[in-house]
């Protein structure tokens, strides 16, 4: 099973190139490339080189025998009322589809929109919005991720589920997509904030829907983007329901978080530890596997 994690925090740090290299040389198979940097406006993607740069960063990822497998969109996708916010960042996505097939991605996570409590409106609306992003699906040879979300209601200050929370409703948003252009990314951690947890949404979508996944850890409160046993979650329970539904994806981190506090100089290590967590899980996942699978 492929291990990569993303590149948020480590590149926001000391710029893509120095960041890339880190990760390659922590051991990962391959990288996740965050775009969330295109909400600023002043971003090297944002510009007309951005090109030149993308091109530049999968030259160092390939320097080391590596490739991204993944990519995720600037977001919010969406932002209900708010005109001009939407026509600039549905631009900012469509470029980023366009620099995550440039790197050869597989898949790209998008995320779909919270409208309101009509959860059939929510899926239609995310179904459109996701369909009119097939020709660049097509023309740049990837898929996009949609992924189960949470909100936050501000009058608790607590979490609460919003779109493709549960996985019901998950696998209802699937099921209006077209799987040669979709797929789902299980967000672990998410899962875990909702009052369901990330192995009973993984065997509700099940072998057929799962492509890919973020993984993470926290308290069941925040969403903390932690390594796993940094907090609570029960990685027996989320490898045991991987293996169970044979799952064939990458095993992917977004738990760069613990990272921000850190210095310059411990990053490096910082990456190889969450490289030896990840080899650990994917060890657990196989062997599992082995016990219910086989071979096969």
């Amino acid at each position: 099973m492929v291990l990569s994690t993303q590149t948020s925090i480590g590149s926001k740090r000391f710029g893509d190139e120095k960041n890339v290299r880190m990760i390659c040389e922590a051991g990962f198979d391959a990288l996740d490339y965050s775009m969330f940097c295109m909400q600023d406006d002043d971003d090297i993607l944002n510009q007309p080189s951005y090109l030149e740069h993308v091109h530049e960063v999968k030259k160092i990822a390939e320097s080391y025998g590596k490739y991204f497998n993944q990519a995720h969109a600037p977001f919010p996708s969406f932002k209900v009322g708010e005109d001009t916010y939407n026509t600039v960042i549905l631009e900012k996505i469509k470029r980023s589809i366009e620099i995550a097939g440039t790197l050869g991605a597989k898949n790209i996570v998008i995320h779909p929109t919270y409208y309101g409590k009509d959860s059939k409106r929510n899926l239609e609306l995310n179904a459109e919005f996701y369909n009119n992003l097939i020709p660049l699906c097509k023309e740049y040879n990837i898929k996009i991720a949609c992924e189960n979300m949470f909100g936050r209601d501000r009058r608790r200050n607590c979490i609460v589920p919003n779109i493709c929370s549960v996985g019901e409703e998950f696998r209802a948003m699937m099921d209006m997509l077209d799987p040669k252009y979709f797929t789902a990314c299980v967000d672990i951690g998410h899962a875990g904030l909702v009052g369901t947890t990330a192995p009973e949404m993984l065997r509700t979508l099940g072998h057929d829907y799962v492509g890919c996944l973020h993984v993470h850890d926290n308290d069941y409160l925040e969403d903390r983007h932690c390594p796993p046993y940094f907090f609570d979650l029960d990685w027996e329970e989320i490898t045991q329901a991987l293996a169970d539904i044979d799952y064939k994806g990458d095993f992917t981190f977004e738990s760069d978080y613990f990272l921000v506090n850190f210095p310059d100089e411990v990053f490096p290590a910082a990456y190889k530890l969450l490289h030896d967590i990840g080899r650990s899980l994917i060890k657990k996942i196989e062997n599992k596997k082995e016990k219910i699978h086989g071979n096969a």
